[in-house]
C-alpha cells in the first residue's frame, strides 16, 4: 500500500479533529499508523486479536467491542485493504455510525501501477514465500525461469549447476532478462521449472502469460495469487494496483486445459490470504518433451 493522499493538510487536519482508531495492524494498517506518527496524529489500534497484537506496539490495542461503548465520538479507519468489506460489516453490526467509518483510501494516491509499489516492497519478507517455493524445486529441475525475479533471491537456493533465467520488468543487474508483460512480451525460454511469485495479479495478460508459462515448461510450475475468491473487492483490488481477478477455479482449470494438474497448494506464507500453487506437467506431456530431447 502506498501512502500518499491526494490533499495531505485537508487529511491531517479531519483526523486530528477527533479521537482516532485504525482498525487493522497488517502491513496497509502499520504504514496508516507510521504516516500518522511522521505527521503527529494521535491515535490507538483496534483488531479482533488485540490482546496479542498489544504486545508488538506501544499504542494502546483495542477489541472491536469496546469501540461503541468507549470511543463513541472517534473516526475509526479500516486500514485493512482485503478485509475492508467484512470489518465494515462487523462495526456497523456493532452500531457504529457509518459516517464515522473512514476507508483507507482517504491515505491513497488515485491512479495507481505496479511500479509505483515497487518501492515500497518489503523484499525480506518476499525472501519467505521464495525459501518456501525453493523446497518444491526437486534435484531432477536443472533450469528455472523465475517471472517477477526481483532480487533474484530464488536463485540462493538453487544449486550452482542450475540454470537459471530472471526475468523483470526492470533490470535490476546485468542477469535480468528485460520484458515488459503486459506488452505480452513473454520470453522464448524452455526451462525445466517455471515461479511466478506476486506478479500476475499485476498483468493484464495473466491468462496469456500462465499459457506461454505453460508450452514453455517441462516439469513444474510454481506460483501466487490472491484469488478473487479471497479478496473479491473490485475496487481493493485497484487500490492495489491489481488489474487481475481470476478465481481459484479459474486458475486450476486453466493450468489443466494446458497440460498441468495441481500437485498442492497452501496459504502464502507472507499473506495468509493469498495461495501458493505447485503444478505438473502430466505424464504424457513430459514423455512428448523427451521424445524430442532424443531426437536433438
Amino acid at each position: 500500500m502506498i501512502i500518499k493522499p491526494e490533499n495531505p493538510q485537508h487529511l491531517i487536519n479531519f483526523l486530528k479533529a477527533a479521537p482516532l482508531v485504525l482498525y487493522g495492524m497488517g502491513g496497509a494498517g502499520m504504514r496508516i499508523a507510521k504516516w500518522c506518527d511522521e505527521n503527529k496524529i494521535d491515535y490507538i489500534f483496534a483488531d479482533r486479536d488485540a490482546e496479542k497484537k498489544q504486545q508488538l506496539v506501544n499504542n494502546v490495542v483495542v477489541s472491536p467491542q469496546v469501540l461503541e461503548v468507549e470511543y463513541k465520538n472517534a473516526n475509526i479507519v479500516i486500514s485493512s485493504i482485503i478485509y475492508f468489506d467484512e470489518i465494515k460489516k462487523e462495526l456497523l453490526k456493532l452500531g457504529v455510525n457509518e459516517k464515522r467509518i473512514v476507508s483507507y483510501n482517504l491515505f491513497m494516491p488515485q491512479d495507481i501501477v505496479w511500479s509505483d509499489l515497487d518501492e515500497n516492497i518489503d523484499w525480506d519478507l518476499m525472501r519467505f514465500r521464495v525459501e518456501m517455493f525453493s523446497e518444491w524445486i526437486t534435484s531432477e529441475i536443472r533450469s528455472v525461469s523465475d517471472y517477477g525475479a526481483g532480487k533474484m533471491f530464488l536463485q540462493e537456493y538453487l544449486n550452482s549447476d542450475v540454470k537459471y533465467f530472471p526475468i523483470d520488468y526492470i533490470r535490476r543487474n546485468e542477469q535480468t532478462i528485460l520484458c515488459d508483460l503486459n506488452l505480452g512480451e513473454f520470453p522464448e525460454i524452455q526451462t525445466d521449472a517455471t515461479v511466478c511469485s506476486g506478479v500476475l495479479e499485476f498483468i493484464h495478460t495473466a491468462e496469456k502469460l500462465l499459457e506461454h508459462v505453460c508450452r514453455n515448461t517441462n516439469k513444474m510450475v510454481i506460483l501466487s495469487y490472491l484469488t478473487a475468491d479471497q479478496f473479491p473487492n473490485i475496487e481493493g483490488r485497484r487500490a492495489s494496483a491489481y488489474v487481475s481477478d481470476l478465481t481459484d477455479k479459474q486458475i486450476v482449470d486453466l493450468m489443466e486445459s494446458n497440460n498441468f494438474y495441481l500437485e498442492k497448494k497452501l496459504p502464502d506464507p507472507i499473506n495468509k490470504a493469498c495461495t501458493v500453487y505447485l503444478f505438473k506437467a502430466r505424464p504424457n506431456m513430459l514423455l512428448n518433451f523427451l521424445k524430442e530431447q532424443e531426437k536433438m
